[in-house]
């Protein structure tokens, strides 16, 4: 717990961004291979940006549009999970994401409560890891200024607003460090993957001479448990668990 902790004050402390140029020309090939409606070529182009080492929001929700329309759901929507966990307050990719999600096969209900896990994970994904540390340090730092203002000023009235106003941000510092740490727990340790084979066998041991328990399609979101390096134990809403292959999907 204390290195979780640790973790986050450091993210507060200490945040940094990575950002790539693009190839302008497998941009450009890609871009004018999706406006020809050759979905194929405008994919091989944008996974060479990908193993490139290149990331970004558009280049995720790019690919992702190619997959779709080259009716390939699975890997779409592993990508616009991608673009959305870099951007996730886009709306555009909620849209898109949210189309391609509904012609999902597999619909899993969940041993939670909808209406609560709903609201927490819109909550906890509606801002990256970085923003909520900007918005503590930020709620912190005015929290203090208006302190500093209520100590010093003269007036009855401004005394009484600074000092409303900075217990007011002393709460909403608290508030935007627990989301923060919340966000960055799940993320480090809540890893989930998008099956991206049209029918997957889930067994019930990590081998291939196992028995095969139920069926998973392509577009099904699943949390995993453990990875191996070749197998993946998976756990659905619904608390079904099983293994498959490393391959037969995309890890967020």
């Amino acid at each position: 717990m204390k290195n979780k902790n640790c973790i986050f004050i450091l993210l507060v402390c200490f945040l940094s961004f990575t950002t790539k140029g693009y190839s302008n020309d497998l941009v450009q090939k890609a871009e004018k291979a999706y406006d020809s409606k050759n979905y194929k070529e405008a994919i091989t182009n944008y996974e060479n940006l990908v193993r490139d080492g290149y990331k970004s929001y558009q280049l995720y929700f790019n690919l992702g549009n190619a997959y779709y329309r080259n009716d390939e759901l699975g890997k779409a929507i592993y990508y616009y999970e991608l673009a959305r966990k870099v951007n996730p307050n886009d709306e555009d990719v909620r849209i898109n994401l949210g189309i391609a999600s509904s012609k999902t096969i597999d619909k899993i209900d969940s041993k939670e409560n909808f209406f609560i896990s709903a609201v927490k994970t819109n909550l906890l994904s509606s801002f990256t890891t970085n923003t909520w540390a900007w918005l503590t340090i930020a709620s912190l730092l005015l929290a203090c200024l208006l302190f500093f203002v209520f100590i010093n000023s003269t007036s009855i009235p401004v005394k009484r607003i600074s000092f409303l106003m900075s217990c007011i941000l002393l709460i909403a510092f608290f508030a935007t460090y627990f989301l923060g740490y919340s966000a960055l727990n799940a993320k480090v340790e809540n890893k989930f993957a998008i099956i991206t084979v049209k029918e997957v066998k889930i067994m019930n041991e990590p081998t291939a001479t196992a028995k095969s328990k139920f069926n998973l399609h392509e577009g099904t979101k699943i949390r995993v448990v453990e990875n191996n390096g070749t197998w993946l134990l998976i756990k659905l809403d619904n608390g079904n668990e099983g293994w498959l292959k490393v391959g037969d999907v995309g890890i967020i």
